[in-house]
């Protein structure tokens, strides 16, 4: 019987993409006087996912991470920015970019007096927490696991066996992992043996979750 729901943050609950382009604007308009094309906010996009992937998976450092993302896209765009400078305003931005999904408040009403809900996400801790109160969310959950502070990134198991220690609960039937993430949250899920949602909102398949959903009212029919 599940009694606890993993939530991730971004891309579940936060619609992250839009956070990402208001700050990565704020950024760039605030170190140069380029006008920014659609194309070059798609073209940091995929540079922030590219590094990020490699730093989510033990391939390097957050530090150099923050560093390669503004110092490619800086290359791209031909624009001369102290990409550390660079960074540490992004994610100052970032912050307070915390606009929810249409969908949230609906299921997490439905959810909260029936489970116990959790925040389970990828990223710094100051940044996640900021976002989970500007959003009005800290009311619901009862902690906030960051990999930031776990020492440990979906998907791998540190990340999960540390909340399964931190509750005293190591019936993984008692937990399930909501996510929109194939890499990360479905596949951490799996690796650590407890049940998957996976929050398919662009349509891209891969690894089999045990639930696949388009919006979060469908979990309704589910739990």
């Amino acid at each position: 019987m599940i009694k606890y729901i993993l939530f991730d943050l971004d891309g579940t609950i936060l619609d992250f993409n839009m956070g990402e382009r208001d700050a990565f604007i704020k950024t760039i308009n605030k170190y140069s006087d380029i006008e920014l094309k659609d194309s070059d906010i798609l073209k940091f996009s995929e540079i922030n996912e590219y590094y990020f992937n490699k730093y989510k998976n033990g391939i390097m450092d957050r530090k150099t991470f923050h560093f390669n993302r503004f110092n490619e896209i800086s290359k791209y765009l031909n624009i001369n920015i102290d990409s550390i400078l660079a960074n540490s305003y992004y994610v100052e931005e970032l912050k307070y970019e915390a606009e929810k999904y249409n969908d949230v408040d609906i299921i997490i009403d439905y959810l909260k007096n029936k489970y116990d809900l959790f925040i389970a996400s990828n990223g710094m801790n100051e940044v996640q927490i900021k976002r989970i109160e500007l959003a009005g969310l800290d009311k619901y959950f009862k902690k906030y696991y960051i990999s930031e502070n776990i020492g440990f990134n979906k998907p791998d198991v540190g990340f999960f066996d540390f909340i399964f220690n931190d509750l005293s609960d190591f019936d993984k039937s008692h937990y399930i992992i909501i996510g929109d993430r194939l890499d990360s949250d479905i596949l951490g899920g799996i690796n650590a043996g407890i049940k998957t949602i996976y929050v398919n909102r662009s349509n891209i398949d891969g690894i089999k979750p045990d639930f696949e959903i388009k919006s979060l009212d469908e979990i309704k029919n589910i739990l």
